[in-house]
């Protein structure tokens, strides 16, 4: 358990400077989309911190701006912006039913989350991040170019 959770660290800090380079040049909802899942990605890193102090205010603050975003998500994929910069896959496109239920699963993780943290429920808490990370890395797996 602890190598997964330590592995998956190391992809939290590293991914950053991928997504900086891949996306530059980026506009218009390409650009506030890959916004959102770098600010995603910050509050995923600013919860394994907070995980470790207890910080359950903090936990639910930013795994409620994750459930937002997962609500969102969808509409910021319309048909004919996966232009490049974008790493969106085409499969967002064809299979845009699959595409929402991904985004209807990392919802549900980071629901999840907030109902642990609001709790205070530790274990509960590290098994609700280990679900919304889960949910990312199955959408980005599915529908996100390599």
């Amino acid at each position: 358990m602890k190598k997964s959770f330590t592995l998956f660290s190391l992809l939290l800090i590293t991914a950053p400077v991928t997504i900086a380079l891949a996306h530059s040049g980026a506009t218009g909802i390409v650009k506030e989309r890959v916004d959102m899942f770098k600010k995603n990605q910050g509050n995923l890193k600013a919860i394994k911190s907070h995980i470790g102090s207890e910080d359950y205010e903090s936990i639910v603050k930013l795994a409620d701006e994750i459930r937002d975003w997962a609500v969102k998500m969808p509409e910021y994929f319309p048909e004919g912006s996966n232009e490049k910069p974008s790493e969106a896959s085409p499969a967002i496109w064809t299979d845009f039913d699959g595409f929402k239920n991904a985004a209807m699963k990392n919802e549900t993780a980071a629901k999840q989350l907030i109902d642990a943290a609001k709790a205070e429920d530790q274990k509960a808490v590290v098994d609700g991040f280990k679900a919304v990370a889960v949910s990312c890395k199955s959408c980005h797996q599915s529908y996100k170019l390599d």
